[in-house]
């Protein structure tokens, strides 16, 4: 085999292999989304592509406020990806535009407009289950409108942490 045909096959099994470890890894431990739609808007736009770890997942690793992807109760078909409000065992209000957990406000700095009324209510989140809301409140479709509003830990694919696309737009998602 001349030196040109050995170059070549050892680039296409170089490929192969990097290939095949991208693959893998984006099966275990890492995960692509890209946003359709404007309810975590200004956070995350429609068209931003965010990149999430599926590692870091289990109930002692989620927070308040984290990002997440995962099954939505109603439509077991589609990830949504939305912000942690409810813990396990809260109880989460929301009235008048504000949103309360265990009668204490939460801070809503990452809003950009002020919270209509819809969705208002008390939410009594279950033990292994979460409760999501959209940064953009008056047009996200999250737990206060789901028949189940509350998503159990099994359903959370993934945990949201940058912005890799566009690239004018590459941030980390992180609460501070």
């Amino acid at each position: 085999m001349d030196k040109f045909r050995r170059n070549i096959l050892v680039a296409v099994v170089v490929y192969v292999i990097f290939a095949i470890i991208v693959i893998i890894l984006f099966q275990t431990v890492f995960m692509l989304s890209l946003v359709p739609s404007e309810s975590m808007e200004n956070t995350i736009m429609p068209g931003d592509i965010v990149i999430s770890t599926r590692t870091d997942i289990k109930e002692e690793d989620i927070e308040r406020f984290d990002i997440l992807v995962f099954i939505p109760p109603d439509n077991p078909d589609i990830t949504y990806i939305k912000r942690v409000i409810g813990l396990p065992g809260e109880i989460v209000e929301v009235s008048k535009g504000k949103v309360y957990v265990d009668g204490v406000e939460l801070d809503s700095s990452f809003i950009n407009e002020f919270q209509n009324q819809a969705g208002d209510g008390i939410y009594e989140i279950p033990e292994g289950c979460y409760f999501f809301m959209g940064d953009n409140r008056n047009n996200s479709k999250d737990s206060r409108f789901w028949d189940d509003p509350y998503v159990p830990i099994e359903d959370i694919r993934a945990k949201a942490k940058c912005i890799i696309f566009p690239f004018s737009d590459v941030d980390l998602l992180s609460y501070k």
